[in-house]
């Protein structure tokens, strides 16, 4: 029985400081090294469990309340691992946006995989919520850390933590998104990306970030180079797309430059949201 009913978690999003491929399994899976880093833009999630049989969701009709939502497939796992009837209700809040390469589905599976532990006094270890969460997705076991941030190897799942500056942020969000799966499969791997000897504390301290993912994003998608560019041209001091899009970040020296950005770019561009963030 669980030692309490109910609890609320918040869900961090992230972006990814950098994104380098290093190449791809026999499987189809690409193996990359990325610096996953938690913003303080959060989704809220409820859980509450002992009542009636199976698992329900409420959440944003946008969103899938069914299997499809990897909350869902959270809870499921859980239980499965754990041995426990399904008993399980789940409200998300939604502050991060979907498709944007923040993470925000997979940091609400992995604050019910965290949440379900806690209610039910921890039957899993850290290394059983570990497997659980990389079987749900290559972000989900980062979100499992205490830690704001990681760099994660392998296909992302092996997470190695790293301490970070703390930094402000402008996120910039076109009005489309981006498919992760897309952005892979058209991702094109030469011998320089194979070749590479990755040293990411020099990335992270020179501000010189990388995502290989924008060689086939911006092809198909100029905006986001577009965007790239106008942060830039706003006084941000590195500029990217996160993750495989679409959103992009730029860096900025405080959070005075960072709301002055904001500001700019909702007044004068159409079709686009920003808002400033600091890093955790």
């Amino acid at each position: 029985m669980p030692h309490q009913n109910e609890i609320v978690l918040q869900a961090p999003a992230k972006v990814n400081l950098f994104l380098v491929i290093t190449g791809r399994r026999e499987d189809g899976y690409h193996l990359i090294c990325t610096l996953f880093q938690k913003i303080a833009l959060y989704d809220s999630v409820g859980l509450a469990v002992g009542g009636e049989n199976g698992i329900s969701i409420s959440c944003p009709e946008w969103l899938d309340s069914g299997p499809g939502n990897l909350a869902y497939r959270a809870a499921e796992a859980f239980c499965n691992e754990a041995g426990i009837e399904p008993r399980v209700k789940i409200s998300i809040r939604k502050k991060i946006p979907a498709g944007g390469g923040l993470g925000g589905g997979s940091s609400n599976a992995s604050a019910v995989l965290k949440g379900l532990n806690a209610l039910y006094d921890s039957p899993l270890s850290n290394e059983t919520l570990h497997g659980l969460s990389a079987s749900l997705g290559a972000d989900c076991p980062f979100f499992l850390l205490d830690a704001p941030a990681a760099i994660g190897t392998g296909t992302g799942t092996e997470v190695r933590v790293i301490e970070t500056p703390r930094r402000w942020l402008v996120l910039v969000l076109p009005d489309f998104g981006v498919s992760t799966q897309w952005a892979y499969q058209n991702f094109e791997l030469t011998t320089r990306h194979q070749d590479t000897i990755f040293d990411a504390r020099a990335y992270l301290d020179t501000l010189m970030w990388r995502n290989d993912l924008e060689q086939p994003v911006l092809k198909k998608y100029p905006r986001i180079g577009e965007i790239k560019q106008m942060l830039l041209s706003l006084g941000a001091e590195a500029a990217m797309m996160s993750g495989s899009g679409s959103t992009v970040f730029g860096a900025f020296p405080s959070r005075k430059a960072a709301e002055e950005a904001v500001s700019r770019i909702m007044a004068h561009e159409k079709g686009l949201e920003a808002c400033a963030v600091e890093t955790l």
